[in-house]
């Protein structure tokens, strides 16, 4: 199955942005809203739903946690890492401050430990103790947080340390958009792990001697929603990447820069709710959907179907996808023979001005051609 976004066969890329009610009057926000951007997409296709200066840099705060975890669970996928490891914690990783949990020099804890403490409380000390574990060193786990934003393509994102805190001149700061951290976020979700360790409210650590407790206060009001992390600096403001799942459709929303941590939640919930309200998530065309038939010259057959290659899912409002447009190109005849999967045209789905997508149309079956005595016979 394809999605909106992804390529389908030989596709028109859409821009997706100019179809859907993503201003900020269509949000509500009003002329001055209580964050500096924001964003909200539907995850399987990255369908972008609203976006609110989602391109402007700005301090992450501890939102820069989700490339850590993520180079941190991509290390485990490959085999070269495991959640049994033993972390050490080194004096620096005890000297780190902000968030924590008060690791001493010499204590050794699973990498499992120190990913929950991480996850569910922003453990700036862990951070310190996983990067040097994984990356050798923080420097070197820096560098790995840089390379794998460039290979997502967050374009807008640099990473000077490992936790996000703004311990650096504003110039020589990390920096990240609305816009990356939605591609974080997104590239999160085939890590099951940390969806289980950050919808977690509070969890024992250092064997029940400390509680680690979330910092994503929403875990108990909003429904669906199961992560990812918040943030805040006195120079990123108050940010919140958030997940939420109802039914078959997972939203991510991006709030930065909020001026209390109190609004970032409320602002939060109210994108969420409203995303869910006005959008569904469904398929315009079905693999294997017949859409018309096309004549054939010398075929054994007179004429063989023509269906749709690809499933195609779009993320639209019930009132948009009353006005999607279909469009068949077929030709009137096509010569045999023809086998199954061969190309003959394209539906074109349109909504308004802009092209969703062009899906192939192909040959259901497989059709011989005649030969002459075949042809001859078939005048008689």
């Amino acid at each position: 199955m394809r999605s909106l976004l992804r390529i389908p066969v030989r596709p028109l890329c859409l821009a997706w942005l100019s179809i859907t009610p993503i201003s900020a009057a269509a949000y509500d926000v009003g002329g001055n809203p209580p964050f500096a951007s924001a964003l909200l997409l539907e995850a399987s296709t990255g369908s972008v739903l609203f976006e609110y200066r989602a391109d402007t840099p700005r301090s992450p705060a501890s939102t820069q946690k989700l490339l850590l975890q993520l180079v941190v669970m991509e290390a485990l996928a490959d085999g070269r890492f495991a959640l049994t490891d033993s972390v050490y914690t080194s004096a620096r990783a005890s000297r780190t401050g902000g968030s924590q949990v008060y690791l001493q020099q010499g204590e050794v804890f699973p990498l499992s430990e120190m990913m929950a403490a991480i996850v569910i409380s922003s453990a700036n000390d862990a951070c310190v103790a996983v990067a040097e574990h994984i990356g050798g060193s923080v420097e070197g786990f820096v560098a790995m947080m840089n390379a794998k934003a460039r290979e997502l393509g967050m374009a807008s994102t640099r990473c000077v340390n490992v936790h996000g805190l703004d311990d650096t001149p504003r110039d020589k700061g990390n920096v990240t958009t609305a816009r990356d951290l939605g591609i974080v976020a997104r590239a999160m979700l085939p890590h099951r792990r940390i969806f289980e360790w950050s919808s977690i409210r509070m969890r024992p650590f250092r064997n029940g001697a400390f509680t680690l407790y979330t910092t994503n206060k929403l875990l108990r009001s909003f429904r669906g929603l199961d992560g990812l992390k918040t943030g805040y600096t006195k120079r990123a403001g108050s940010c919140l990447v958030a997940t939420a799942q109802r039914r078959d459709m997972r939203l991510i929303s991006v709030i930065m820069g909020a001026r209390r941590e109190r609004l970032r939640d409320r602002e939060t919930a109210r994108l969420l709710e409203w995303g869910f309200a006005h959008f569904v998530k469904g398929p315009l065309t079905l693999a294997g959907e017949p859409v018309g038939k096309v004549s054939l010259d010398w075929g054994q057959e007179p004429e063989v179907a023509a269906v749709t290659s690809d499933t195609f899912v779009a993320v639209l409002t019930p009132e948009q996808r009353r006005r999607v447009e279909r469009r068949v190109e077929l030709p009137e005849e096509q010569p045999a023979p023809v086998a199954a999967g061969d190309t003959l045209g394209v539906l074109h789905l349109r909504l308004d001005d802009a092209v969703l997508a062009r899906v192939e149309l192909v040959a259901a079956d497989s059709v011989a051609r005649m030969s002459v005595w075949e042809k001859l016979l078939s005048y008689f």
